[in-house]
């Protein structure tokens, strides 16, 4: 194994180290909106960064499993409704040693009432939650129990009304509160996607560290088990005591990477305030952006960021990209950003990149090259609004 990361680390430096003899100086005559080429190789906008290193984990998309996986383009995952993780307080349990919190963790399977076995957001660290069109779901950033943080980057799919989860044996797990109350017509019924979905632990308080799988709990594809799936609405953070709050509930095992084995069950139990639709400047950093691939050929198209503000590049999407078609790319960071930089490849070669610590105020209708900004949303700010350069631009093409 360790001389297979060797061939594989020799490989991406021999494949960077191949694009450093291209042309970085456009000609004034060329099209303005043009892809080029010398030698086969792409013309970048000549401010590669040169601190920026590579290694085998950087060609490992976060949240997948095979190298040079790709991520699902998303022409048709357009954004439905962005939520804010709002902690449930645990009613009718709260007096009982369950705190406040939006995830519980169990090592045992019975501490339900050790304080330390539940997670909230604290200070900076937050979590986002994104419904798609395609019957899709995101739940991204940071939670944490003492000095024990948690990221998360879980994806949910195949949404369904309730007449058709129940169409095929699916059940809604009512239980504290607010699900006690709550009506199974109201509700939205997801699966846990264990294919995309990550949890990562660190920290001295964790019983555990390291980066586990998630998968549906219990296992809706097992006649002998119920099927609850990962149920949303009115009433859906279970043990919450704002009745007919909007929520979410869902119930999952941490998953060995390699194996699939089941290890720790967990739960998902939180409220969720829907951020608003009007747009806004681009406050914190970037935590996603839709982009559009403004070119009449298909490309392979490769995005990179600094993994947790170090040195080494992490990749975050990969894929061949077709003529006006867009990709979505999200931040890899344990608090769901792109840091400063998204870096974007052509072919082998880097091309250009794009400023997404809000330095620059980018929005729909940003450009670099070829690449144009479809729609995005900032951590502090939400959805990015209409790009307005400044009068003294200059495009660098």
């Amino acid at each position: 194994m360790k001389q297979l990361s060797k061939l594989i680390l020799l490989a991406v430096l021999f494949t960077f180290a191949s694009c450093q003899k291209e042309s970085n100086e456009p000609q004034e005559s060329e099209r303005l909106d043009a892809l080029r080429f010398e030698n086969g190789i792409v013309v970048s906008d000549g401010e590669e960064d040169k601190e920026l290193m590579f290694n085998a984990e950087s060609e490992t998309i976060k949240g997948n499993n095979g190298m040079f996986a790709m991520t699902e383009k998303s022409s048709s995952a357009d954004v439905k409704q962005v939520y804010t993780v709002i902690d449930a307080d645990r009613a009718p349990n709260s007096n009982d040693g369950q705190p406040i919190s939006n995830m519980w963790w169990s090592i045992t399977g019975t501490d339900y009432d050790s304080p330390s076995s539940y997670f909230s957001t604290v200070g900076d660290d937050n979590l986002v939650f994104t419904e798609y069109e395609d019957g899709t779901a995101h739940l991204v950033g940071t939670t944490v129990s003492g000095t024990c943080s948690v990221d998360l980057d879980v994806w949910f799919k195949d949404k369904k009304t309730w007449d058709e989860w129940e169409a095929i044996g699916g059940g809604h797990k009512k239980e504290g509160t607010a699900g006690n109350a709550s009506n199974s017509e109201d509700m939205s019924f997801y699966v846990i996607d264990d294919t995309r979905s990550t949890v990562t632990a660190s920290g001295g308080d964790c019983d555990m560290t390291g980066t586990f799988g998630l998968t549906q709990r219990p296992d809706p594809n097992d006649p002998s088990t119920p099927n609850y799936g990962s149920h949303i609405g009115p009433g859906g953070a279970n043990y919450d005591s704002n009745v007919g709050a909007f929520g979410l509930s869902a119930w999952g095992w941490f998953t060995d990477l390699s194996t699939g084995e089941h290890l720790y069950i967990m739960d998902f139990n939180f409220r969720l305030e829907a951020q608003p639709d009007e747009c806004d400047d681009c406050i914190g950093k970037v935590t996603n952006l839709t982009l559009n691939w403004d070119w009449h050929h298909d490309y392979r198209v490769r995005v990179y960021q600094r993994y947790r503000n170090t040195c080494y590049a992490t990749k975050i999407f990969d894929g061949v990209v077709g003529a006006n078609e867009n990709f979505t790319i999200n931040g890899a960071n344990n608090n769901g950003t792109f840091g400063k930089w998204v870096y974007i490849y052509v072919g082998n070669c880097y091309y250009t990149k794009i400023k997404t610590n809000c330095y620059l105020n980018i929005g729909p209708g940003y450009r670099r090259g070829v690449v144009e900004v479809v729609s995005g949303y900032s951590s502090q700010g939400g959805e990015l609004c209409e790009y307005e350069p400044p009068h003294h631009w200059c495009w660098w093409w």
